[in-house]
C-alpha cells in the first residue's frame, strides 16, 4: 500500500529523466517497469536496463509510506497528458489509481520485491566533481564516434575515459575516425580508466542543471550524480585499443578552411554521394578545394571552395558522413585538416580550442583505385 500526492509538472520531468534508461526490448517483465517510493518526504522514481540505471527524487505529500512498479512507458503516456496541478496516486493490492483534476486511470502493478535492486552511491568523499555543461560538451564532441553495438569488439562500443592527477581524457573511435579530448583543467586525485556506456552518457547529456556532475566508481561501476538524479553505468570490459599508435606524426600538409562553408557543401554533395560508400572526392590545389560525388544512378555534384592550401595538389577521398559528423561537432570559424598522402589518416582539429582544452579528430581515407 502507498499514497502520495505530487506536483504534475515535477512528476513528468522526472519520469522523463528515468524513462530513457527503459530497455527497447526485454525478456524481463519487471525491467519495463518505473520504480515509484518514498523516500522521506520524497518520491523516489527507478528505471533500468540492469546495465544502466537512473534514480531521481522528486518532492511529495505522502500519505501512507511505500513503494510500486508500474508499467513505465503507460505511466508516462498518461502522465504527459494530464491537464491538472496535481497527481494522486494510490495503490490497492496489484492495482493503482492515478487521478488528476477530472481523469482516472487504473494500472496493474508490481510489489517492490518484484524489482531489481537499485545499485549503492558509494562514499560521498570519494567523488570526482565536474562544470556540469563541460563535460556535456565534452561527451558530444567525442561520442559521435564510438562503434555501433553490432562491433565484435565490446571495447569499441563504449566512450574511454581516463582520469588523472594532470588531466581527464575521453576518446572514441570506431575503426574508421577516432575523436579525442584531453582537458587539463579537470584533475582526479586517484586515477580513473574506464569504458563508458554511450546510453548513459547520453542520458547526462539530457541532464538540466546549475549544479556540477560528481562521478565515482565501485568495482565494475560508474555513477554520475547531479543535484537530486543519480545514472549508474556497468563498464565495459577492456582494454581499450592503443589509440595513440594509429595517430599519425609525419602529417605536414595543411588545409585550412572555414568549417561552415565545408559542411554546408558536404551536406549538399551527399544528396548525389553513392549511398553505399557515401564517397566524396576532395581535390585541393592552391587555395581551393574542389568537392566531387558521383553517382551512376543519381548523377554528379561539384563544389568549389575558397581555403588555405599551399602544399602540393592532392586527391584523397571520404566517407562524407564521417567529415560531417566531425564538423557538427566542432564551433571553431576555421578547421585545419593535417594531411601527408591519399592513403594515411586525416587529423582535423579546431583552428581555436577552449583554454585547457586538446581536442583533435582523425578520420581514414577511402582508398582510391590505382592508376591504370
Amino acid at each position: 500500500m502507498v499514497k502520495f500526492l505530487v506536483d504534475h509538472k515535477t512528476l513528468l520531468n522526472g519520469l522523463n529523466t528515468v524513462a530513457s534508461a527503459l530497455p527497447p526490448k526485454t525478456s524481463l517483465p519487471s525491467l519495463s517497469n518505473i520504480l515509484l517510493e518514498t523516500f522521506g518526504d520524497q518520491l523516489r522514481l527507478a528505471a533500468t536496463d540492469l546495465d544502466t540505471t537512473v534514480v531521481t527524487l522528486v518532492p511529495a505529500t505522502i500519505s501512507t509510506q511505500g513503494a510500486v512498479a508500474l508499467p513505465g512507458k503507460k505511466l508516462l503516456e498518461i502522465i504527459r497528458e494530464l491537464s491538472g496541478t496535481d497527481v494522486s496516486i494510490s495503490t490497492s493490492g496489484s492495482r493503482t489509481s492515478i487521478s488528476c483534476q477530472n481523469s482516472s486511470f487504473t494500472l496493474p502493478c508490481s510489489s517492490r520485491d518484484s524489482y531489481p535492486s537499485l545499485p549503492s552511491s558509494g562514499p560521498e568523499n570519494d567523488r570526482v566533481s565536474f562544470p556540469l555543461e563541460q563535460i556535456k560538451e565534452a561527451i558530444r564532441k567525442t561520442i559521435y564516434a564510438v562503434a555501433g553495438a553490432s562491433e565484435i569488439r565490446a571495447s569499441l562500443t563504449g566512450l574511454f575515459w581516463k582520469l588523472n592527477p594532470e588531466s581527464l581524457e575521453m576518446v572514441a573511435t570506431d575503426g574508421h575516425r577516432l575523436a579525442k579530448l584531453k582537458m587539463t583543467d579537470f584533475k582526479g586525485e586517484s586515477e580513473i580508466e574506464a569504458i563508458l556506456s554511450p546510453k548513459a552518457l547520453n542520458l547526462l547529456i539530457k541532464i538540466i542543471s546549475d549544479e556540477p556532475v560528481y562521478m565515482s566508481s565501485q568495482g565494475s561501476q560508474i555513477s554520475f550524480h547531479v543535484g537530486d538524479t543519480s545514472i549508474f553505468s556497468r563498464m565495459i570490459e577492456g582494454p581499450y585499443p592503443p589509440y595513440e599508435k594509429v595517430i599519425p606524426l609525419n602529417n605536414t600538409g595543411v588545409l585550412k578552411i572555414n568549417r561552415a562553408d565545408l559542411y554546408s557543401a558536404l551536406k549538399r554533395m551527399r544528396i548525389i554521394a553513392n549511398p553505399a560508400t557515401h564517397q566524396i572526392m576532395f581535390t585541393l590545389e592552391h587555395n581551393k578545394v574542389i568537392l566531387h560525388a558521383e553517382n551512376t544512378d543519381a548523377g554528379e555534384a561539384r563544389e568549389d571552395i575558397v581555403a588555405f592550401y599551399s602544399d602540393d595538389p592532392l586527391q584523397i577521398a571520404f566517407n562524407g558522413n564521417l567529415i560531417v559528423d566531425i564538423l557538427r561537432n566542432m564551433k571553431s570559424n576555421n578547421v585545419l585538416f593535417n594531411l601527408h598522402d591519399s592513403g594515411t589518416a586525416v587529423i582535423i582539429t579546431e583552428e581555436e580550442q577552449d583554454s585547457g582544452t586538446d581536442y583533435l579528430t582523425l578520420v581514414m581515407p577511402v582508398r582510391l583505385p590505382d592508376p591504370v
